[in-house]
């Protein structure tokens, strides 16, 4: 039997796909976990790097939820500006303590540190093309 990737619920290779990039741990578990009980097949990454390698070898992406402030050459927003001039059909969100307005304008989502969860996940379901916008919903 060939090597195959474990299917959730017999429709994994149908759910959106997310990047988390996060490089507080604990918080990028978390939400990383809420987003696939919500319905999302999610990838993580730990700064803008490993961001950008996904994002050259996964071309599935629909939506990067980024935090700005991390450790490396690069932030999120530079992460998140650069997704807007390479590979304009990504979303973009932003989770962080540090919102400005003028993100509002520039990115498709924009979320205040710390998250409720439950925003997010009903953003990026508006975000998907209407035939994804699918997954469990609370009560």
């Amino acid at each position: 039997m060939a090597d195959t990737m474990p299917v959730e619920n017999g429709d994994s290779l149908a759910k959106p796909r997310i990047l988390v990039v996060e490089d507080e741990v604990l918080i990028r578990l978390s939400m990383a976990d809420e987003l696939r009980h919500a319905g999302f097949m999610v990838v993580e990454a730990s700064n803008v790097d490993e961001a950008l390698a996904v994002l050259r070898a996964d071309t599935d992406i629909e939506i990067v939820l980024t935090d700005i402030r991390m450790p490396g050459r690069l932030n999120g927003l530079d992460l998140a500006r650069w997704i807007r001039q390479n590979m304009s059909h990504i979303r973009v969100a932003i989770a962080s303590a540090n919102v400005e307005p003028e993100m509002r304008r520039e990115f498709d989502a924009v979320f205040g540190k710390p998250v409720h969860m439950a925003d997010v996940v009903a953003k990026l379901r508006q975000l998907l093309p209407s035939e994804e916008q699918y997954g469990p919903r609370d009560g």
